[in-house]
């Protein structure tokens, strides 16, 4: 029986959706937003859905690339495959396992390295991270002069890069692995030694890998111009004139907002944050709201081939069959 705790914890981030929600339709004109969503042209929601789905195809090709240094082979379709199922189970089942941790279990399943399957997922997340900060803080220098939190975008994204950094030359540094490693040594934790080890182990091969690194991250510049593009279809489809610069800052740091597990899958999140960064370049909360929503609708759509082929799976490959608990990475 799952602890008072852990029940509260599976109720937090769908209390904090609700709250999000409720403050945004409280400062919005929901009429005028569904005016907005019944005027949308097709044409530009359906090159985005497309789009967003061939940006995937590219994560794939890029988590194949990463799997390699581990010694892991599996084929691309079987990984498009985990990918998609992964994306579906972020949408729909976000507070009971998450995307990121399904698409490690099925690789921990397939090649039987669980703790290599998981250092795969997380730097095919991590490559993603340095790309979204990258071209926020290209775009930074070229978007409409907008402040968040007091600071320019310039300034806050520089901010955020180093953070990045920050945690990264940590994660790769045997000073700082033997420093938790005597830390968790003198603590409760203490049973968590061989699990940190074997992540350890897992990530000193990408330290020998330099030219794997600079290709996935590579692929995941061209994933997030793909996401940044179809937020600009979307605002084509409103009839929403946003400048692509400011759409290019504004979607890696929606993204990273998304990260913070606050709310189911970052709903609510992301329709404040649309109000609060296009509505400093001339967009109504109405119709930032409805950018939201649309950009919603085509991950929805873009996923769901996930769920199929979650379902034509054999009943041993599926999540349930084992009970198996899988490592949250969001």
């Amino acid at each position: 029986m799952p602890s008072a705790s852990a029940r509260l914890g599976r109720w937090l981030k769908p209390a904090g959706t609700i709250a999000l929600y409720v403050f945004v339709f409280y400062w919005t004109d929901a009429r005028a937003i569904l005016g907005r969503l019944r005027a949308v042209e097709l044409s530009p929601l359906v090159a985005g859905i497309l789009i967003y789905a061939a940006g995937q195809a590219v994560s794939t090709f890029k988590w194949r690339l990463l799997i390699a240094p581990l010694e892991l082979a599996v084929s691309y379709t079987r990984l498009l495959g985990f990918y998609f199922t992964g994306m579906f189970f972020n949408l729909f089942l976000p507070t009971i396992v998450g995307g990121d941790a399904v698409k490690a279990v099925l690789l921990a399943r397939e090649t039987h390295a669980p703790a290599r399957a998981t250092m795969s997922v997380f730097m095919e997340r991590n490559t993603g991270l340095c790309a979204l900060l990258l071209i926020a803080m290209g775009a930074s220098f070229v978007a409409p002069p907008v402040r968040l939190f007091g600071l320019p975008l310039a300034a806050l994204t520089a901010l955020l890069a180093a953070g990045y950094v920050a945690i990264n030359v940590v994660l790769l540094s045997p000073w700082a692995y033997h420093l938790a490693d005597r830390i968790i040594a003198a603590s409760p934790l203490v049973q968590m030694r061989p699990r940190a080890r074997s992540l350890y182990d897992a990530i000193t091969p990408y330290k020998r890998a330099v030219p794997t690194l600079v290709a996935a991250l590579l692929l995941s510049l061209a994933f997030q111009a793909f996401v940044i593009a179809v937020v600009f279809l979307n605002a084509r489809a409103l009839s929403l004139a946003v400048p692509l610069s400011a759409v290019a800052v504004f979607v890696p740091l929606v993204s990273l907002a998304g990260m913070v597990p606050v709310s189911v899958n970052g709903l609510g999140v992301r329709e404040a944050l649309y109000i609060l960064l296009f509505g400093q370049v001339g967009v109504s909360p109405e119709s930032a709201v409805s950018l939201a929503l649309v950009y919603l609708a085509v991950t929805v759509v873009a996923s769901l081939p996930g769920g199929l082929v979650y379902a034509l799976q054999p009943a041993s490959v599926r999540l349930a069959a084992t009970g198996e608990a899988a490592p949250d990475l969001h």
